[in-house]
């Protein structure tokens, strides 16, 4: 399936999810409107305090029991999160399939309603990904609620200024390097030697716009890049970091590491776009089968090589 037919049918998905996440986040946000209208400042500060709590631990439990949903985490509020996190690419091979083979139009909202676990067999997860989505944006609502109300506090009463709008963090980002919550986000076991053969590799093949060094490669595996390397071919960049991790490299969650890192940027020169969890899993999907192939087989050898160093 080519990228373009693969975002259609992501689209069509998304917009099964957004329908049944909307209504629910809506009744949770009016619910709670409606009963503050019947308490005092006081109480009602009490009753979202509460809300809060069961909330995240209703959360908490969730990302413990289904850990397949860990990368939903940080893409909720993304109005085509299904494409853009690594939900998908964290399913089990059967359980892509069933997804690639649904057919949206078949959805009926009124069985959903009735029974929310109705589709979870077609669409594994289905009504899990909703509660989580939904909860998610529905402590996001509370938390925000109780900043505006501290931030008014703080405010003196007369000659308030307007508040300026806050930009929206999943805006196109400017291209700046990130730096890593973790050490080793790559979970990599490449030495030196390794990758001083590795960017030779990425050199030859011309992975990326400009010739990399040594230590860009090692910045880059930090997730501490010091510059951000253009993309000169997706494929070619997913095919090497899916055989790193298939020779036990690099952690198999190398595309959520590359999207949530802000690694690189894709080739096309006039938007500067961070290539995303959606670019690289249409890219590793195209590449499979490929390594006999040109600049595949060229990068093939290279990691071949690397585990006897």
């Amino acid at each position: 399936m080519i990228e373009e037919e693969l975002k259609i049918k992501f689209d069509h998905i998304q917009g099964i999810f957004n329908r049944c996440i909307n209504h629910a986040s809506q009744v949770l946000t009016d619910s709670i409107a409606a009963k503050s209208v019947y308490l005092n400042e006081e109480q009602a500060d009490k009753l979202e305090r509460q809300e809060y709590i069961r909330t995240v631990d209703e959360l908490v439990q969730l990302y413990i029991r289904y850990s397949v949903l860990n990368d939903i985490q940080s893409f909720y509020s993304v109005s085509d999160f299904f494409w853009e996190s690594g939900f998908y690419e964290s399913l089990k091979s059967d359980e892509k399939r069933k997804y690639m083979s649904f057919n949206p139009l078949s959805f009926d909202y009124s069985r959903y309603e009735q029974d929310n676990t109705v589709y979870d067999e077609e669409l594994p997860y289905f009504s899990v990904i909703v509660k989580v989505v939904v909860l998610e944006r529905y402590s996001a609502y509370l938390r925000k609620k109780k900043e505006n109300k501290v931030q008014a506090e703080m405010q003196p009463q007369q000659g308030r200024e307007e508040p300026q709008p806050i930009q929206d963090k999943y805006q196109e980002p400017k291209i700046i390097p990130h730096i890593a919550k973790t050490e080793n986000p790559f979970k990599s076991v490449l030495n030196d030697r390794q990758i001083e053969l590795l960017v030779e590799c990425i050199n030859e093949v011309e992975i990326f716009n400009v010739p990399m060094t040594f230590e860009d490669l090692k910045a880059i595996l930090a997730c501490k890049p010091k510059v951000i390397f253009r993309s000169n071919n997706n494929r070619l960049v997913a095919f090497l970091f899916s055989e790193l991790s298939n020779h036990g490299l690099i952690t198999p969650n190398w595309q959520s590491v590359i999207a949530k890192s802000k690694l690189f940027v894709t080739k096309n020169i006039k938007k500067d776009k961070y290539l995303n969890q959606g670019d690289l899993a249409t890219a590793a999907n195209y590449v499979k089968g490929l390594e006999h192939e040109k600049d595949y087989a060229i990068i093939s050898n290279y990691i071949k090589q690397l585990k006897k160093l």
